[in-house]
Parts: C-alpha cells; structure tokens; sequence
C-alpha cells in the first residue's frame, strides 16, 4: 500500500491550519494532485518560501537521519514510530520520493490552546491546605503548553519562581520558550495552588514533542502533568489515537495526566451521516444540506471534520466552506479534499479533513460534507469550529483530546459562582464513557490577566489540588489519585455526576475530617480542625454518624461532652442524661424511682458517686450533690 509518501496530497491541501502562509485555498474542481503539483511548483519558484522549512511527522518503524540529510531535513525528535522532521519547503517532493513506500507522511495534528487567575485558591480549599503547612512541597509538577511568553515579568513579580531548582523550562520546538502568554498564565495557577512544588515548564509544537516532553518529565520524577490544549484529528475523541497513547502513558510511568476539556461545546456537530435526496450532501438537519457559520472579516477560522473510521479508511468524505448558500450563488472558498478513496500516490488514510479560511468580508458563510460517491458508506462524523459557533451543533460529545483519554483526568470549568460555563466542552466520550472527572473555577486573576478564562484555567486548578493530595499521601498512585480527586468536590450543576461538572467542584478536605471545604462552609466548622468542638469527635463522625452539633461540645446540655458519651459512657449524645443513674455503673436511659433511690444515697453519702455519676445526679447544674437535685428529679417523675 503506498501511504502518500510520494506525494504528501492531501496534507499540503491543509498546510494552512499549520502554515499559513504556505497554502492558498484550494480552487473548487481542480483534482488533489494537480493542487499538489502546483503548490510545491509555486514553493520552489519563490526562493523566500522555497527555502521556508516546514514541520513534517513520518511515520515508520525505522527512520534514521542518513534518510533525510540528503534533502536538507534533520529528524528533530523521534517517538515510537513517529518522526519529527524539519526540511525546506521545496525539498519535501524529493524527500518523498526517496522513501520506502510504507512511510507515512503528514504534517502535526491540529491543536490550540484552550483560551483561558488567585480566586480559586481559597474557593477549592487550596488555602486551607496552605494554611496547615501543606505547599506541595517535595512534589514535581510539568506544565505542558504551546509558550510561555511574559515569563520573566511574571517571574520579577513574584508570581512564578525564578528560573533554578524550583522552575526549568524547555524548548522543544526550536523557536525559544516565548510566544503566547497563555503557558504562564497556566503556569501561574498552579503555582498559586501548590506554592512549594517544583514546576517543569516544556514548551511544544507537535505531537512527537507532546510525547517527549512527557518522557523527560517523568524521568525528572513529575508526578502531575497539566496540559491546557486541545488536539483535533488524531482519533474520533473515543479514548484511542496517538494523542491517547501519549498521555495514558503517563500511568505508567507514575504521573498523572491533568487535562483541559476544551472550549468547544457550542462550536461543536455530532450526527451520522444523512443523504434522504442522493445528492451526496450531509443533511444537518432535516432537509438542510449544510451547516452555517457566521464570520467575521479578518479572523480566521480552522474547520475540522472527523468520521468514525479510525486508524485507516478508505471511506472518503470532504469538506468545503462557501461564501453563500451552495444551491444559490455561493462560490466555494475553502476546502479540504483528502483522498481516503484513492489509489497508490493519492491516497490519504486518515479520516480527517481540515481547512482554514480567513474572509475578507463578514457574514454567514456555509460548511458542506460531502461523499466522494454514492458507494461510500454513511458514518458517524463530528464536526469542530476553531472560531467562531457553529449555528447547527451539538453539545453533547464535544470533548476534545486528550481530555477524553482513559488514564487522563479530565476537567470542565465553572465560573467563581459554580455555574458550569456555557462554552465548557461537555462529555460524554464518543464511545460513551463518562467524562469529565471533575470541574474547577476559571476567570480567575492572574499577574498578566484580569481574568483567565476557559478550561485552560481549570485544569491548573485541578493539576495544584493533586500534587497537594499527593504532598498529603506521598504512596498514593496515579489510580487512587484519579478516584481521590473526584471524590473532594462540591456538586454544583446538575445533582450528582453530570456530563458538564463531571463529580464536581473540586472542594478539598484540608484537615482530613472526611468534609469538604464547602460542606464545612454549610455547618460553620473549621476547614483546618478535624474536631471543631474538641469534643473527642471529628466533625464529620458528628454530622454523619452521631447527627450531633459539630460546633457544640455538648450537644444535649447534660454536662457530658458528645465525645464522652459516645467514646467513654455509651449513652445518647442528643438526649440528657440527668437523673440516669440506675443501675449503677450502667444507667439505662430510662428514668425511674431506681435513679431516685440511688440519688438519695449519693445525697445521704451512704455511696459515692463516680465523676460520671456526679455530673448526671446534679440535676440543677450547680456541681453539687444536694436536696435541691432530689426534689428537682422528683418533680420529673410525677412524685
């Protein structure tokens, strides 16, 4: 089978989501390797551009650089069966050419950040954890992120460390450690969650960098790894891919993963694929052949459809964006026309397509999927906007990953009110699991904004509360840490696990009395007491098995302290006990002349009463044995 090694067709089609300035949208009707041909003829006649290196991804079991030297190309980081190449744009036909025909060649998934500051440090419980001495210190967390532009202004305010044994940065893109602010935005929060941890900033551009970057973090002893960017394309968001593989890695290397589920549920289309009048259109809906976008001019939008029919295909659908509707004058001014239905050098296996369009004018413009032909059979598809909403879409399923791996914790987010974000990427998985773990708060302040928005902010949130329960339980494994996370929350949202909030909140029991911080809130208790009361009882054995007041010593005013009831006497913590005192040494709950008679004795001082025994005979609570304390429980009994 010859995988476009020769021809790189239909990726340079989509060189643009990458790129750019490389590719031009392709013109409607011309065939995917005449585009082909023409765009690495024009590369190679623009010397500037000829010369402009490009970034691909070969897949191979076997790559060594004596390949690629020839072409000028250098393997800049290997994983697995992945390749990162980097080679001048006009040498990539010859490159091609050159290699065995069982080598795949394409260029980086489509990714972003997931747009996005101290708020949530006191609204998680990670204040109170602070505040009894637990900084995460000892503990290592990665940030893996696309820049970390401003970090020396972040770093000179004192809201990152310096850069030395508490802060490392790599680069793995060879382009410097700067750029967008938005991995030290991140970087920010969880440091403000988990003050004392070390932090390993990695900056990358691809996914053989992801897998890297990884693999140096966790042979540094990272023990939670936050990323805050979503990956398009690699598979049908159902948990699988080399997305997947990479970051369920993580287990098994003793860290755990912490995810951004994206931002994407309202720019977001799930369906099968519908064709009620054969004309090879997908019908959005009833009787509509096409879904609507509304632009505006100068922003670009990236458009990423997806069919279930992973790893490889020959199912062929793809995709167009016109400038009106299709039936009606619109001209088509993007598409992507991968050829999964063609043969030796046309052929692209994967079941994606990607386009990228920037107008130059605003309006509504129209997204059509189409088959190739009638024989092709009807798939699920999902559709993804990297811009603006789409007008038809679905809200259910628009996870993105690696947020919807197995091993990865995935986080949604909720505003600094627990109201679950309209634009929060919502589960479940494609394949039905239920995602996310958990959400945490976002548009919160940072030193480089006044407010952070996005999922990207709630994962750092959720990234710092695990290296806190880690710093807490150093033994805990990546496994337990999954299900310890999902269980210190606040339900907020929906009631019980919902596709949104996941658990919920994420609310943490700072001193480890089985209550979270804001069911401490609820009762009045001490976030960092177990016993608020110090009566011999945690607050939470109080509410939940004793249904005593964990804020009063005694809850049923008899003199004796709800802990010595239940720990030492064995009586009822909410009903007095006064005047219980037969049979002796084992009162019996019930009063009756018996408990008078042996009053009288301890009065008379013909016996002597035990401490327990003076408390519950002085029934006027004037810590004496007397006459007043006869006549007092004689009037309880009628006599």
């Amino acid at each position: 089978m010859f995988y476009l090694s020769r021809k790189l067709t239909a990726v340079l089609l989509t060189t643009a989501m990458v790129n750019p300035t490389l590719a031009a949208p392709p013109e409607p009707g011309a065939q995917a390797e005449d585009r082909l041909r023409q765009q690495v003829d024009r590369l190679s006649r623009v010397s500037a551009r000829a010369q402009e290196r490009v970034t691909l991804i070969l897949e191979a079991d076997a790559l060594q650089q004596d390949k690629v030297s020839p072409h000028a190309g250098l393997i800049r980081h290997r994983r697995g069966r992945l390749h990162e190449v980097s080679i001048p744009a006009n040498k990539v036909t010859a490159l091609l050419n050159a290699l065995p025909s069982s080598v795949l060649a394409r260029f980086p998934y489509p990714h972003q950040a997931v747009a996005v500051t101290g708020q949530g440090v006191a609204i998680t419980g990670a204040a109170d954890m602070q505040s009894l001495g637990n900084s995460a210190a000892g503990i290592k967390i990665g940030v893996i992120d696309l820049g970390f532009g401003s970090l020396s202004t972040s770093q000179a305010s004192g809201d990152l460390p310096p850069t030395g044994p508490n802060l490392s940065i790599t680069d793995y893109t060879g382009t410097g450690t700067g750029g967008t602010n938005h991995g030290t935005n991140v970087a920010e929060i969880v440091h403000d969650m988990a003050p004392g941890a070390s932090l390993y900033l990695a900056k990358i551009a691809n996914e053989v960098q992801l897998g890297q970057a990884l693999d140096d973090m966790t042979a540094a002893g990272v023990k939670v790894i936050n990323h805050s960017v979503a990956w398009y394309g690699a598979a049908f968001y159902d948990g699988t891919g080399s997305i997947c593989d990479i970051a369920n890695s993580a287990d098994t290397q003793g860290a755990q993963w912490v995810n951004a589920m994206g931002n994407s549920r309202l720019k977001h289309y799930l369906g099968t694929f519908a064709d009620s009048n054969a004309d090879l259109r997908h019908e959005f809906a009833t009787g509509q052949d096409y879904n609507t976008i509304n632009l505006t001019a100068g922003s670009a939008v990236s458009l990423i459809l997806n069919w279930n029919a992973y790893p490889i295909t020959t199912i062929d659908y793809d995709l167009y964006l016109y400038n009106g509707p299709p039936d009606s004058g619109g001209v088509v001014v993007a598409s992507s026309l991968n050829r999964q239905s063609g043969n030796r050098s046309t052929y692209y296996p994967y079941p994606y397509e990607a386009l990228d369009y920037t107008p130059t004018s605003s309006g509504t413009f129209y997204i059509v999927v189409k088959k190739v032909n009638s024989s092709q059979a009807n798939l699920p598809l999902t559709l993804f906007s990297t811009g603006p909403d789409l007008v038809t879409r679905t809200t259910a399923s628009s996870i993105l990953q690696p947020a919807d791996c197995a091993k990865v914790i995935g986080v949604g987010a909720v505003d600094l009110n627990d109201n679950a974000g309209s634009f929060s990427s919502e589960g479940p998985t494609t394949d039905g699991r239920p995602k996310p773990e958990i959400a945490a708060p976002n548009g919160v302040q940072t030193s480089l904004s006044s407010a952070f928005w996005g999922t990207s902010a709630a994962s750092p949130h959720a990234t710092g509360a695990a290296a806190l329960m880690l710093a807490a339980n150093p033994g805990m494994t990546p496994a337990q840490l999954r299900a310890a996370l999902p269980a210190a929350v606040k339900d907020v949202s929906t009631a019980g696990f919902d596709y949104r909030t996941g658990s919920g909140r994420i609310s943490l029991d700072a001193d480890g009395d089985g209550l979270n911080r804001d069911t401490e809130l609820v009762y009045g208790t001490s976030p960092t007491l177990a016993d608020t009361d110090g009566d011999g009882l945690t607050d939470s054995q109080e509410i939940d098995l004793y249904a005593t007041s964990p804020t009063l010593a005694d809850s049923d005013s008899d003199g004796l302290s709800d802990g010595e009831e239940v720990l030492v006497y064995a009586t009822n913590p909410n009903q007095s006990n006064k005047g219980d005192l037969a049979p002796k040494g084992q009162p019996d709950g019930i009063m009756n002349v018996a408990d008078l008679l042996i009053l009288t004795r301890f009065v008379g001082q013909l016996d002597v009463p035990s401490p327990q025994e003076s408390i519950l005979g002085d029934i006027n609570n004037d810590s004496v044995l007397d006459v007043r304390d006869i006549l007092q429980l004689r009037q309880q009994l009628g006599y």
